[in-house]
């Protein structure tokens, strides 16, 4: 009788485990906060990009959602940190340019179209031509004769060595015939403050992040990458006016780990 009553204890015991279990894997997804990765530092176009999705997608997905800096790498170190983790949709990355640069000659275990589910693409921004408001450099012209004129001694900033900043930076300037020498920084709001401060001559930097301080006086474009002048600043020229056969802009976009499941990824699309 002793036996009988402890084997139907333990049943009990097992059919409440499993019950548990159940309830567990059946819980309704997201019910806890979402950290997005940003691969690079506070204040650049990613962080300030990322922050304000995620502000956006608040009131929709009733969670926090929690923007994590981890610059390093040319972005991949946030890149590998997403792809160790478990793709149940709590940690997502967010993507660049320079991510997709990466995938053509990795420099980590995580490769951005094998490991990873895109998500959505959140901007497609644009690039200026950027020094500080105080500058000797009045146009664009002014700028590249002193490249010309003296081969490398010309300082542009950026971050991501190695991917999209230094690679859009290095060929712009080779496109107007200049050696421009790539100084590397953590943060966009390192490169503005080394800019301003009067440490590098500039930065080919998005506009999102940099109109506040234009605006301000404190940085001056003297050009936009784009075909035509952008709205925002309708007075300065855009490359194609110019002559100039450069108009790439920067992608942006968020992924989650492959093997999310797919209810959760469409929870962002949806």
């Amino acid at each position: 009788m002793r036996k009988a009553r402890m084997f139907f204890v333990a049943v009990l015991f097992l059919v409440g485990c499993l019950a548990g279990i159940s309830s567990s894997a059946q819980a309704e997804y997201p019910e806890r906060g979402i950290e997005i990765i940003v691969p690079f530092g506070v204040g650049g176009g990613s962080d300030t990009a990322a922050r304000a999705v995620a502000e956006g997608l608040k009131p929709l997905l009733k969670v926090p959602l929690v923007i994590t800096n981890m610059p390093g790498g040319g972005a991949t170190k946030g890149m590998l940190h997403v792809s160790q983790q478990p793709a149940d949709g709590y940690t997502v990355l967010a993507v660049t340019t320079s991510h997709l640069i990466d995938a053509v000659k990795p420099k980590t275990r995580a490769n951005i179209l094998t490991d990873f589910d895109p998500l959505m693409r959140i901007q497609w921004d644009t690039s200026a031509v950027l020094i500080s408001g105080d500058s000797k450099f009045k146009t664009l012209a002014d700028l590249i004769d002193y490249g010309k004129k003296k081969p490398k001694m010309l300082k542009f900033a950026g971050t991501s060595p190695g991917g999209w900043s230094e690679i859009q930076t290095v060929a712009f300037f080779k496109k107007v015939g200049v050696e421009v020498t790539f100084v590397p920084f953590d943060s966009g709001a390192e490169t503005k403050a080394a800019i301003m401060g009067g440490h590098i001559h500039g930065a080919v930097e998005e506009i999102a992040e940099t109109l506040p301080l234009i605006e301000a006086g404190k940085l001056r474009s003297l050009a936009v990458i784009m075909e035509k002048r952008h709205p925002a600043l309708p007075n300065v020229p855009c490359t194609a006016e110019l002559g100039i056969d450069y108009t790439h802009g920067l992608f942006r976009g968020w992924a989650v780990k492959k093997g999310t499941p797919p209810d959760r990824i469409n929870i962002f699309t949806t």
